[in-house]
């Protein structure tokens, strides 16, 4: 049956002449067009295309066997059809030379036939990943000893100022991280140059390119901000309250004539060190007026963020610090460079090559000083279609081999393009969307080449289209998104098969979490909603194309999407075991993380070295010597000092039972270790699995052969990591470690197979051109993963390299105007990348769409998103620029989608409770069991009297010591010093006096004293030295060290903590901890008598224990301060008694029994005790 093309997809087959650009949406059927496109080209005699002369390059293997098989197996068909056509005949045997193939193998065939023009030894081969990480490392190594050895003043100063006391692992990872960088561009010494002109600014801030990008994209943001202020502004004058409003704009008015003109550093600067933000006077209990000042209140805290990157440095002390810099760069390229030289020649002498050799060695083969040499010449004239997929995920590198091999001028040009921008989402491995978009763009505008747009989707209902259009209309444009989501981006319907359904409409589930854990809420909700689906009472129904009827949902239907791998993961294939969903996770990870494997670990430590403790330990536990956790503190304590091994040793040496077993072991483990040194590595292990029994033993076990199949694959990484050329266990432990260090793995081993009625869980990145009749995308509310922007040393492709600025003699470190530009274009790049992982998410689903996240405080969070103005399609840029995760851009856009295009099909809201959740299994069961329980009788039992009164005696007992009882054994240093100052007058000050009322909805959460108080705490003990507080605050938010709460509030107190820090404590305390020598949050346990704190005490021992948290302890030469941070605000106090005399007076008892408890257990002398008040900014002496 002939197929029947839609007007664009015959226009992409039939197209000739000219660049061609196909920008195929999502379920557009791109393969089958470019199947037709090659079939059509290959059997028409009048076209001429022969088949060896034919470049498809795609990005898998996979791919490009699709692709060919399927041309081959339509020319066979016509074959069939017509075996007498000789022209078919000859096509089909050329197929085997067709260069249908990935664009790695098309660059390995190049170095195969021109090796010798670039002295390449013949016999090169493509070297293992494992085999290269240990060559980078040794090479690594040596280039840093060898400038050790040469005393580079330069060097040791790069290596003083930017690497710890420990080790410099931070440079070495720089310098791998780079080298890596610079191999995705068709010219590293280019960029090596780069990197350093950078550096080279002029001396007047607005001249400076970088002054003003950077400029450029803090008014992007700040724009926003100002119109925002402005609407808010006008709608207080609306509304009454005209002198507010008159107020706000006056606030603004120094940014008025910079709306309309051009922006230049010192101008910038000077508006906002012109705004001086006027005092709010709201009317006394006017109600109205509070969420008017709680929005400007958020939005002079945004201008004030702003404000700091402007007057904390002056544009010339800026370029300054710049200019400072270039010394570390120049040495950072000299040490790349020759690493890369070294390096290279390291793999020649090895006959190998990597990945991105053959690309470069490729681009080498086809240049001749910068111009396409002659056999890149040859291969334009033997290439007479040169077809790119999937080209929005093309690198630099391998856009300059396609342009050499394909004609030049555009007009009359033979290259096709397919592809999908709005699918780009591997950043990660350098693909250049940009690329694709600026042809994307320019194609349409001029006549140098042809555009063609895919926009039918033939994949899902038209309830999943208007679903995600609704979503992405309203978020993505070129500004955010780097592409406008326009009409013709639009997902249009293609497939009008499906049966009308009621079941079917884009769905999106929140659920409150409260106090419990969010991993496991969502698992549990999504877990409840698959049960829906295939519930046989009313089951979700999918729609069967080929009987043209619906069927019952399965299992096998069903596919959850998550952003990453991790604990969210593991806790949702946990909880769907728990009630009895059979599930497939296909996350390709977590191998090192299995037990088997961490056993086996183990094992192979400790026969490398058995003075490693935890693996020692960890195998005398395990299953294969079984020692119980009594007989591991026995042996502990049989020799408290040394290693574990050690003590090993000591108990071996007795005649008791587990003296006999330890000498067992530790001869077995030496016969191993003898066994080891004269055994290629792969048949050891093997050996071990026998003679452990080990293999049999876990085979045994619930997911049995998976298990094995995890010990299979170490076995089997054994033989590829000798095959490479490196040889022993210890070699072969260092690049497991290195590999987890890198936060790469093993592929965990699976046996299940992926067709049977099971779950499936992926990563987004994995989905990538599957499709799932229902998808389920989860961890909505998951933070956006800013970890490249908070790297202390940042690349990127235009800017280069930044460094923080070092101040030699303080040893202070604080951001550079290259950092600012890198960090905010790299947040841009990551929202963009982000929103196209969104995307791809969405649109795997073929029939139901449901996306599913847990909120914090979801009623007042609604409330939020609801405030959304619903007058323009696109929310606001400001929002989506500052959104954390998915959920931000997501529920506005659903909250509004209806008042948009009343016409399309509109999204199911459902807000789970914590009662709708599905119970676990075992608690049905429970439940089953009590039920039976409650229906058994009751029966009469005689009571012999006797035993009545021995009973109701017991009962009745009295305990002599009940004051003991009363009094915890252990205590916490606050409880006694309220015990020691009960008696004391509570009204010798007067403290002020809050009035709690309930927090408006729009609000959202705010902390009380206490919690705030817990939050500057936290602060402080994750503080570090030589970068500004406030970006510190940003990063611990973006790693999701503290909650969006915690940081809204540490933000709010800024100014207190800044205070502290420049207070000459802070300052004692910041330089001491460059040192190491601050001790924060340091936890103890003192014995102290009972009686101290009950003077009643009538207990049989005078003993209880206290318990504490020390804020910090500074060693301060050969004494110790100790430190106390105290968040109390007093407003009044008795006459002569200032708020300081307070304090001091209510904390003296507490740090009393810190000083004498720390200098018991520590044997140090504390010289002074201090507390710091942050509501004062004072610091208090205690005497």
């Amino acid at each position: 049956m002939s197929v029947r093309w839609t007007e664009e997809q015959q226009q992409a087959i039939s197209a000739r002449g000219g660049h061609i650009l196909v920008s195929a949406a999502a379920g557009s059927g791109k393969t089958a067009v470019l199947v037709e496109r090659l079939t059509q080209r290959l059997i028409d005699p009048e076209d001429e295309l022969s088949a060896d002369r034919i470049l498809v390059a795609t990005f898998t293997n996979a791919a490009a066997r699709e692709m060919k098989t399927r041309v081959i197996e339509v020319m066979d068909q016509r074959i069939k059809e017509a075996p007498d056509d000789l022209y078919l005949k000859k096509q089909r045997q050329l197929m085997n030379r067709a260069q249908i193939t990935t664009i790695h193998s098309f660059c390995l065939s190049i170095l195969r036939e021109n090796y010798y023009r670039i002295g390449l030894d013949p016999a090169f081969r493509i070297a293992d990943e494992s085999e290269l990480l240990l060559l980078q490392d040794d090479v690594l190594e040596a280039v840093f000893e060898s400038f050790y050895a040469s005393e580079d003043p330069g060097f040791y100063d790069l290596i003083d100022s930017y690497t710890s006391d420990r080790d410099d692992q931070a440079m070495l990872t720089l310098i791998s991280n780079l080298y890596r960088f610079s191999r995705s561009l068709p010219d590293p010494e280019a960029f090596y140059a780069h990197l350093i002109s950078q550096y080279d600014q002029p001396i007047d801030p607005d001249d400076s390119p970088l002054m003003q990008r950077l400029v450029e994209l803090e008014w992007e943001s700040l724009s926003n901000v100002l119109g925002r202020y402005r609407e808010l502004a006008f709608e207080l004058e609306q509304s009454g309250y005209t002198e507010m409003g008159q107020m706000m704009l006056q606030d603004i008015a120094p940014f008025t004539s910079l709306e309309t003109s051009a922006r230049h550093w010192s101008m910038v600067a000077l508006a906002f060190q012109a705004v001086e933000f006027g005092r709010w006077k709201s009317p006394r209990g006017d109600e109205g007026i509070k969420p008017f000042q709680a929005e400007r209140t958020r939005l002079v805290a945004e201008f004030k963020k702003m404000k700091e990157l402007f007057v904390q440095k002056t544009g010339v002390d800026y370029l300054e610090d710049l200019r400072s810099q270039l010394r570390h760069v120049e040495t950072i390229v000299t040490l790349v460079r020759q690493f890369a030289s070294d390096y290279l020649e390291a793999k020649q002498q090895r006959g190998i090559v990597d990945f991105s050799d053959l690309e470069h060695f490729a681009l080498e083969i086809l240049t001749d000083e910068g111009q396409p040499s002659d056999v890149a010449k040859l291969l334009k004239e033997r290439f007479v279609e040169v077809l790119v997929d999937e080209y929005q995920d093309t690198n630099e590198v391998q856009e300059r081999i396609i342009q050499l091999v394909s004609k030049t001028d555009e007009a009359t040009g033979n290259l096709f393009m397919v592809g999908d921008v709005k699918q780009s989402i591997y950043k990660f491995r350098h693909a250049e969307p940009g690329l694709f978009l600026e042809k994307f763009k320019r194609f349409q505008q001029t006549d140098v080449g042809t555009r063609i747009d895919l926009t039918k989707n033939f994949r899902s209902r038209l309830e999943v289209l208007d679903g995600t259009n609704q979503i992405f209309r309203q978020v993505m444009d070129e500004t955010v998104g780097e592409i406008d989501y326009d009409e013709a981006a639009h997902l249009r319907l293609g497939n009008l098969s499906y049966l009308e359904s009621e079941q079917v409409a884009p769905e999106l589930l929140l659920i409150d979490p409260l106090d419990s854990e969010k991993e496991e809420v969502e698992a549990r909700a999504i877990a409840t909603r698959i049960l829906e689906l295939v519930d046989s009472k009313h089951p979700h129904l999918i729609y069967d194309a080929k009987a043209n009827r619906f069927r019952t949902c399965e299992y096998r239907d069903i596919v959850v999407l998550a952003r990453s791998r991790g604990k969210r993961v593991q806790a949702l294939v946990e909880v769907l075991e728990q009630y009895e969903i059979p599930v497939y996770a296909d996350t390709t990870g977590g191998y090192f993380q299995a037990t088997e494997i961490q056993i086996m670990m183990a094992l192979l430590k400790t026969i490398d070295n058995p003075l490693q403790d935890i693996p020692f330990a960890s195998l005398l536990r395990s299953p294969i010597f079984g020692v119980a956790d009594r007989d591991l503190g026995r042996i502990r304590a049989k020799q408290k000092e040394g290693s574990f091994y050690e003590a090993a040793l000591a108990m071996a040496a007795e005649e008791s039972s587990l003296g006999i077993r330890m000498d067992e072991i530790i001869r077995q483990i030496q016969s191993w270790r003898t066994e080891a040194r004269g055994s290629a590595l792969p048949a050891f292990i093997r050996s071990l699995f026998d003679q452990t029994g080990y293999f049999e033993y876990v085979g045994c076990l619930a997911g049995g052969k998976s298990r094995q199949a995890n010990l299979n694959a170490l076995y089997e990484r054994a033989k590829q990591y000798e095959t490479s050329g490196y040889r022993g266990l210890y070699r072969f432990l260092r690049l497991i470690n290195r590999l987890i260090e890198r936060g790469e793995d093993f592929a965990e081993a699976r046996s299940l197979g992926e067709d049977e009625d099971v779950v499936r869980i992926m990563t987004i990145h994995q989905s990538k051109g599957l499709e799932f009749p229902v998808t389920i995308v989860s961890q909505l509310t998951k933070q956006f993963n800013k970890q490249d922007q908070m790297q202390a040393i940042q690349l990127h492709k235009t800017y280069g390299i930044a460094l923080d600025a070092i101040d030699p003699i303080r040893r202070l470190r604080s951001g550079t105007l290259l950092k600012e530009v890198i960090r905010r274009e790299m947040d841009r790049e990551m929202k963009a990348e982000e929103m196209r992982v969104l995307y791809v998410a969405m649109t795997r689903a073929k029939e139901k769409l449901i996306l599913v996240g847990t909120v914090k405080d979801l009623e007042n969070q609604m409330m939020t998103w609801q405030m959304t103005p619903p007058d323009e399609v696109l929310l606001p840029e400001n929002d989506r620029r500052q959104a954390k995760s998915y959920a931000e851009w997501v529920v506005p856009a659903v909250l509004r989608s209806g008042l948009l295009r009343p016409d399309e099909t509109d999204w199911s809201l459902r807000v789970m409770s914590l009662e709708e959740l599905a119970p676990y299994q075992e608690i049905s069961t429970l439940v089953e069991q009590l039920e039976h329980v409650q229906k058994l009788e009751k029966i009469d039992v005689p009571i012999n009297s006797q035993v009545k009164e021995i009973v109701e005696a017991a009962f009745s007992y009295q305990y002599p010591h009940a004051l003991a009882t009363e009094t915890a054994a252990k205590q916490t240093v606050t409880e006694l010093k309220r015990a020691e100052q009960l008696e004391r007058a509570a009204f010798e000050t007067t403290y002020r006096q809050t009035t709690y009322y309930r927090t408006p909805q729009f609000l959202g959460p705010v902390l009380s004293g206490a919690e705030r108080g817990t939050v500057l705490h936290l602060a402080m003990q994750l503080y570090e030295p030589d970068e500004s507080i406030s970006q510190q605050i940003d990063q611990w938010e973006a790693t999701e060290r503290i909650t969006p709460i915690e940081a809204t509030t540490m933000r709010e107190a800024t100014a207190q903590l800044q205070g502290f820090l420049d207070s000459e404590i802070g300052q004692l305390f910041s330089e001491r901890l460059r040192t190491n020598h601050v001790y924060r949050e340091l936890p103890f346990t003192y014995k102290i008598g009972a009686s101290r704190f009950r003077k009643d005490w009538t207990g049989p021992v005078d003993d209880a224990v206290m318990q504490g948290i020390v804020d910090c302890l500074i060693q301060d030469g050969e004494s110790y301060i100790l430190l106390d941070y105290k968040s109390d605000q007093i407003v009044t106090t008795e006459v002569g008694q200032t708020p300081a005399d307070v304090l001091r007076d209510r904390y003296a008892t507490q740090l009393n029994l810190y000083q004498e408890a720390l200098e018991a257990i520590l044997h140090i002398r504390i010289s002074r005790k201090v507390i710091y008040a942050f509501a004062l900014e004072e610091t208090i002496d205690l005497i």
